[in-house]
């Protein structure tokens, strides 16, 4: 039929595979996206229980500063996807800075001294490290670690 136009059926096939592949692309992104937004909500968990026992720490007299560890508060709201929490915390009298300890959670050792500017004279600061470990769904083992120095306050420089 002369001057009748309109789409084959071939050319409708076609433009719906090219919109199922471009579907397909959307889908696959936004699963890597809410995956990113897992691990960022868990990242940023774990920071803020480190963060956390760093807070309290400074409210803690410098006579009782202690090392330490404990699992968050019963109640307290915690990512569902993350198990086998686990937190601890080292105070290292008399030092400026922490040397590595090992970023592992199966067994953590007690972190050494790094540096002390001056052998010789007792530093009135104590170096703070806190690490907190946990296990997402897939299984495997993440950890946070933040140091921090706290002075004593009742020394005088």
């Amino acid at each position: 039929m002369k001057g009748k136009e309109g789409f084959t059926l071939v050319e409708v096939m076609i433009a719906m595979v090219v919109l199922l592949l471009g579907m397909l692309g959307v889908m696959g992104m936004q699963y890597f996206a809410i995956s990113g937004n897992t691990a960022s909500r868990e990242l940023r968990t774990g920071t803020n229980l480190s963060a956390e026992i760093l807070e309290e720490i400074k409210g803690t007299p410098y006579a009782n500063l202690a090392s330490g560890t404990n699992l968050p508060a019963t109640g307290q709201a915690i990512s569902g996807a993350m198990t086998g929490l686990a937190r601890a915390w080292w105070v290292v009298p008399n030092c400026v800075a922490l040397g590595a300890n090992g970023n592992t959670c199966a067994a953590i050792p007690a972190p050494a001294c790094a540096a002390n500017p001056d052998a010789a004279v007792v530093s009135p600061v104590s170096a703070i490290r806190t690490r907190t470990c946990w296990t997402d769904t897939d299984g495997t083992i993440h950890s946070v670690e933040l140091d921090t120095l706290r002075w004593d306050e009742n020394v005088i420089p």
